[in-house]
């Protein structure tokens, strides 16, 4: 879209690694990756929200391995879309604090 070079392998959740169990795992480590690094710049009783389509109902997983909870998830409906495949589908907001 900007002329940007597209880095595709160090994105986290990549089309290109699939769906399957080791792709569910390589998502899960540099999720928690990223919520653990970012602790260190967090103020006490922090609020985190994540925008995810879960349909795989990794959040809970994610949550735990990050020694966050999740307070709350807010179901949003997705009409609008501009990637391949138009039909709508729901993201949820997770709602994360520390333990």
């Amino acid at each position: 879209m900007f002329g940007f070079e597209r880095n595709d392998e160090l994105e986290i959740g990549s089309l290109y690694r699939g769906q399957g169990k080791d792709a569910q795992n390589s998502y899960i480590k540099g999720i928690v990756d990223v919520l653990s690094n970012s602790k260190q710049y967090l103020q006490k009783n922090y609020d985190i929200f994540l925008v995810a389509n879960d349909k795989y109902n990794l959040y809970p997983t994610i949550a735990e391995l990050s020694e966050m909870k999740i307070v709350k998830q807010y179901k949003r409906p997705v009409l609008n879309r501009t990637e391949k495949g138009k039909s709508a589908y729901a993201e949820i907001i997770f709602h994360l604090k520390e333990k």
